[in-house]
């Protein structure tokens, strides 16, 4: 069955790539311009309606029109190289401020990357010499440079954790792609279940398990401070239902010993009164449920994310587990997961106890130049996982 291409929506956030193969999350709002820096910008309401998978090419007044992808690159081997040509600036005819002047009419609109490339193209007294590999790359980097055009991609876990891993990778304690799909794998997420978490990396973990309980099933969090800082959910556009799921929990009020809400109003109390007891009836409510759903245990999955002490926070939570359930713990050094490690093979509670690195190398794959990148990510992570026993061995 092939699945309709998802229609943009108003409101909802967007991940933008440029042409140089940065990108930016945009929230679309009705009404509203989207600056792309020296790309231009367009109008807000003028991508809202269109659906994903298409390449748009920005305009002259802000509109935008479907942008025709080149074919595929099909360069040849010829008798030409490159052993005769030297890197002299002088060979490109056009001056300093001639190509400024084509850039400034590029932003108004006046003037077509199109025609700025084959102007570059045409004054450079070297570009007939190339190989035909040579010339691919020079007018791949200067439509990479001038082209005015970008592509909208869906806020997907995938999408937003290559977005954060290459444009702020301290902000998701740098979990890779790769990295996070072995996570959701081991710790077994599937609709209905209930998972325990603890995620230290603004909540891209916690939206990925919550992306996967598109059914039922639950998340409960725990976090510093009096309010979590999952930043990462918002830009992910996920349903009310599905946001109602996660559940969170101050690490301050994990041993915390509930009371009756015993608050009265006072005499001829206003307003505000009312609406105050009524807001801390609310959190004593939820504080209660969330601590009844953690002691009550038989949790499905433990994932650990932390910049806390790995061992402590497993010890905390492991009575929480269920029976034949997994612990998956994922930090970005191996130091920082041999304790934790060397306690678990220790431990008769636990099997199949493994300390794994991802391991990743991206291609560039053209006919006759398929290799690897060169530039790559050093490294994603690395995952402790085991099993976990009945709760009832010692």
């Amino acid at each position: 069955m092939q699945l309709e291409p998802r229609l943009i929506n108003g409101g909802e956030y967007v991940v933008i790539r440029m042409p140089s193969t940065n990108s930016k999350i945009v929230c679309l709002k009705a009404g509203s311009t989207v600056s792309l820096g020296k790309f231009g910008s367009f109008k807000a309401d003028s991508l809202i309606g269109n659906t994903f998978g298409h390449t748009f090419e920005i305009e002259k007044g802000g509109t935008i029109k479907p942008h025709k992808q080149a074919g595929f690159d099909n360069a040849d081997i010829t008798e030409a190289n490159n052993k005769e040509i030297v890197d002299d600036p002088n060979s490109q005819k056009l001056s300093f401020e001639e190509i400024e002047k084509l850039k400034t009419k590029s932003l108004a609109g006046d003037v077509s990357a199109q025609e700025i490339i084959a102007s570059l193209t045409e004054n450079n007294e070297s570009f007939a010499r190339k190989t035909e590999f040579s010339k691919s790359k020079y007018i791949k980097r200067k439509q990479n440079k001038f082209m005015k055009c970008f592509f909208p991609l869906e806020t997907t876990v995938y999408n937003l954790c290559d977005f954060f891993f290459e444009a702020n990778p301290q902000k998701i304690r740098g979990i890779r792609t790769d990295t996070l799909s072995q996570l959701l794998g081991l710790a077994n997420v599937y609709s209905n279940a209930r998972i325990l978490a603890v995620d230290d990396g603004q909540g891209l973990i916690v939206g990925a398990a919550l992306s996967r309980l598109d059914v039922g099933g639950q998340v409960l969090s725990l976090h510093d401070g009096d309010v979590h800082n999952y930043d990462v959910l918002r830009y992910m556009n996920l349903p009310t239902e599905t946001k109602d799921r996660l559940h969170t929990l101050s690490w301050s009020k994990f041993h915390h010993k509930m009371a009756a809400f015993s608050e009265e109003l006072p005499e001829n109390p206003t307003q505000d009164d009312i609406n105050g007891r009524e807001r801390r009836l609310r959190g004593h409510t939820k504080l209660a449920q969330n601590l009844d759903n953690l002691r009550s245990g038989n949790f499905d999955a433990l994932v650990v994310s932390t910049n806390y002490n790995p061992l402590s926070v497993i010890k905390q939570l492991v009575p929480c587990l269920g029976g034949s359930r997994m612990l998956v713990v994922y930090d970005q050094s191996k130091e920082a997961l041999l304790e934790s490690f060397a306690w678990l093979r220790e431990s008769q509670r636990f099997l199949n106890v493994q300390l794994t690195e991802s391991w990743l190398r991206e291609y560039q794959v053209l006919p006759k130049r398929t290799h690897p990148l060169m530039t790559m990510s050093g490294g994603g992570g690395f995952l402790l996982s085991a099993i976990h026993l009945a709760s009832d061995i010692k």
